[in-house]
């Protein structure tokens, strides 16, 4: 009883992406990478005039796949991967249904040529700026070092993890060699933290624009410097503790319920049920809106800003 599924696994041919890596695959990869920087210094050499054109043709390749398979009509509950098309509309929404993986793996392979992009872009700069002893030339120096680092380590740690690792030895920490305690350090002793201290930096920022926009100068600014001292008096345990015990004996002495509605965190409730989340709805609504809107006019090239 158990033939059919087997020989349906002998049918499914290999794909590239689940190939066992060796000189072929790595031939392939080789070879497309080639063919990638080839059309990056090709595209790179494009007249001025005509850099806009080829912006907006590669912009609406990339969306049409997708806005062609959301707006195609195809049947609901569709297995796409063993059903057969009945007609011409529905062979044309398996295809770009089935299109969907490929698609998404090109875009990831030319995000990554993109990064690369940057990259050589950021080591062109830096490397201007320290050739040429320009001001603050030092921390270009510091920031190529750390580049190179990083993506040396990184990528020695990655290989070791996916291609000499096969038993998942490296995931504890007592096997861990020399470079992948470099990478724990580098990644998560000094990256992560400065990430942390960075962000930290950015809270009294927005304190400070808080404070500013909360100033009391109207009703509706009233009102809301009112629900959000509330909503942070919430998260103060032992205040919400002492001020619910009191609300609780209060009531229990007059026996009335309705003091119980008075409590910090019941009333924090019902701000957030009540008022909150509608509001956040409605600007959820509106930036889907916004967002709609500003994709199709990406799609489409008629967002001109920025682009010669």
């Amino acid at each position: 009883m158990n033939l059919f599924p087997s020989m349906m696994a002998q049918v499914v041919e290999e794909s590239f992406f689940k190939k066992v890596p060796g000189p072929g695959l790595y031939g392939l990869l080789a070879l497309g990478l080639i063919l990638g920087i080839v059309l990056c210094l090709a595209l790179s050499r494009v007249p001025s005039n005509m850099r806009r054109w080829v912006i907006v043709g590669f912009t609406f390749l990339a969306g049409l796949p997708y806005v062609a398979a959301y707006l195609w009509p195809t049947p609901v509950a569709a297995d796409f991967q063993t059903e057969i098309p009945r007609n011409g509309v529905e062979k044309v929404g398996f295809f770009l249904n089935q299109a969907m993986d490929p698609v998404g793996t090109i875009t990831n392979i030319i995000q990554g040529f993109l990064l690369g992009v940057g990259f050589y872009s950021l080591v062109r700069i830096h490397y201007t700026k320290v050739k040429r002893r320009q001001e603050n030339w030092g921390f270009s120096i510091v920031l190529l070092t750390c580049f190179v680092l990083m993506a040396v380590i990184g990528l020695w740690d990655w290989q070791m993890r996916t291609f000499v690792d096969t038993t998942g030895a490296l995931n504890v920490r007592d096997n861990w060699t020399a470079v992948n305690y470099i990478q724990d350090f580098l990644f998560e002793g000094i990256y992560q933290q400065m990430d942390s201290a960075m962000f930290s930096m950015i809270a009294f920022f927005i304190l400070s624009a808080a404070y500013r926009a909360f100033r009391i100068r109207s009703v509706e600014a009233t009102v809301m410097m009112a629900s959000a001292l509330i909503l942070m008096l919430n998260l103060m345990g032992a205040l919400t503790f002492a001020q619910g015990n009191a609300i609780e004996s209060l009531a229990a002495n007059s026996n009335n319920m309705f003091l119980m509605n008075f409590k910090i965190n019941t009333f924090a409730d019902w701000l957030r049920s009540t008022m909150q989340i509608p509001a956040i709805r409605a600007i959820d609504f509106g930036v889907g809106l916004g967002a709609l809107a500003m994709g199709l006019r990406l799609w489409l090239g008629l967002e001109k800003g920025g682009v010669t």
